[in-house]
């Protein structure tokens, strides 16, 4: 991603882009405490001065005025002549916004404490700051396990950023692709095999991933209406002789912000694995946030974060790819792009490959 920096810079402002850097992680406590004690919401409510936000939240006069001071320089509330405190645009996003608060939550409650070993993933290519939240390898066969808060946090993060869409791509597969079979790889709960199963009362389902996931998938009850159309079977893509067990091919084979937990050689490896399982007509059918490929730079800066949250919490090695980082992906594992639509949702693009022609 090519450096953006504005040539007129002054030496004032680079001064107070770094400063908030060198605080960042201050303000960022100090807005989740104001979250967690009730603060920015009775502010938004009454618009007090800070003895009365104190006397309505329970604290005292000195924790209101020092929060109130870093919520101030870090434009997140305002105080007016009179010593009413209002929420500038920021804070009420902060407050109201769907999307920060499911990123804020992400950070505070699965990233914060990781972050500091980051340098250590760094140089190992290990996930060093998972051991903050517990015991494991990588993240994904202990998802289910999460300490409260980060596994609800977790959850709400990848559900926000996937099955807001998943009734419309669903219908996008049924429309352009109409597949008999569909093979859903890295289908974690089990939410888009129900929708695409809602959509296409023709189609049979397979859900793959680990075991711990098929086990919390079988167990879904939105899947239950379905029963007699969806399977789930056990895989562990990490090792390299791994093949699922089904029964048939795929019209389908479908993967939603998967690739980008794995290095790009393992997702050439995935992806060459899953070929044999195509039938004739068969394609993949992939989607990704491209740190690239955004329209907003709020959406590359959050992907650009959320790449180090691969590296310090969940696997050591993966990261949201650039566009062409994922097209070689594709190329090196033998597929070729036959449709591709960007701006899907907040931030997704999406793919749909077909098996490179021998030649």
């Amino acid at each position: 991603m090519p450096v953006k920096r504005k040539p007129d810079q002054s030496i004032i402002e680079a001064l107070n882009k770094a400063q908030r850097i060198a605080f960042g992680p201050v303000l960022f406590q100090a807005v989740r405490s104001a979250l967690a004690t009730g603060l920015l919401s009775h502010i938004s409510e009454a618009q007090d001065t800070e003895d009365e936000a104190a006397r309505a939240c329970g604290l005292t006069a000195y924790a209101v005025g020092v929060l109130v001071d870093v919520l101030i320089a870090g434009d997140v509330l305002t105080k007016a002549a009179d010593g009413k405190l209002a929420l500038t645009k920021t804070g009420q996003c902060l407050l109201l916004d769907e999307m920060t608060r499911v990123n804020f939550n992400f950070t505070a409650d699965v990233c914060y404490r990781g972050m500091d070993h980051l340098t250590e993933a760094l140089t190992e290519g290990k996930p060093a700051g998972l051991k903050e939240l517990g015991d494991w390898e990588t993240i994904y066969p202990a998802i289910s396990q999460l300490p409260h808060p980060a596994r609800e946090s977790w959850f709400a993060f990848d559900h926000y950023y996937s099955d807001r869409y998943f009734v419309m791509l669903a219908e996008e597969l049924r429309d352009r692709l109409n597949p008999q079979t569909l093979f859903d790889v890295g289908g974690n709960t089990g939410k888009f095999a129900a929708a695409c199963l809602k959509a296409m009362p023709q189609t049979r389902v397979t859900l793959i991933d680990l075991p711990q996931q098929c086990a919390t998938a079988c167990s879904n009850s939105i899947l239950a209406p379905f029963a007699d159309r969806f399977s789930a079977a056990e895989v562990d893509w990490l090792k390299p002789d791994c093949f699922p067990s089904v029964g048939h091919k795929a019209d389908v084979i479908w993967m939603s912000q998967f690739l980008d937990c794995f290095s790009p050689e393992e997702a050439v490896s995935i992806l060459q694995r899953c070929k044999p399982l195509l039938s004739e007509r068969g394609r993949f059918a992939v989607l990704e946030c491209l740190v690239d490929g955004q329209k907003f730079p709020a959406a590359g800066f959050s992907l650009a974060a959320v790449s180090l949250y691969f590296t310090t919490m969940a696997n050591g090695n993966s990261r949201f790819y650039r566009r062409n980082d994922l097209l070689s992906v594709f190329k090196n594992a033998g597929l070729d792009v036959e449709y591709c639509r960007d701006n899907v949702g907040v931030s997704h693009t999406l793919y749909i490959l077909k098996p490179t022609a021998a030649k």
